[in-house]
């Protein structure tokens, strides 16, 4: 069933012209300026800290590290964290 849904939601998004991971709740992210990451597709915190912030949607898993690190905005999926940030480390767990 799951194959099925993403399968419907890339093509919606092709059709509408936007990501398909929007649809297919995949864990998306984006850094601004190495001082503002927004995530998308989450539903875990695994760990926070001033220095370190790892989520999970359990398929996916990313890990932002740096300092002074804070979450700023969050919604049940989504999240704004800033700080410091390093690096990050996107980790596909589909095996």
């Amino acid at each position: 069933m799951s194959d099925m849904i993403n399968k419907i939601g890339r093509s919606v998004s092709k059709f509408l012209n936007f990501s398909p991971d929007i649809l297919t709740n995949e864990l998306n992210f984006t850094v601004y300026g190495g001082h503002q990451a927004v995530i998308d597709g989450y539903n875990k915190i695994l760990e926070y800290d001033d220095n370190i912030l790892r989520v999970s949607n359990g398929k996916n898993r990313l890990r932002i590290m740096g300092s002074n690190l804070v979450i700023c905005e969050m919604s049940e999926d989504a999240l704004i964290v800033e700080g410091n940030i390093c690096s990050t480390e996107f980790e596909n767990c589909r095996g």
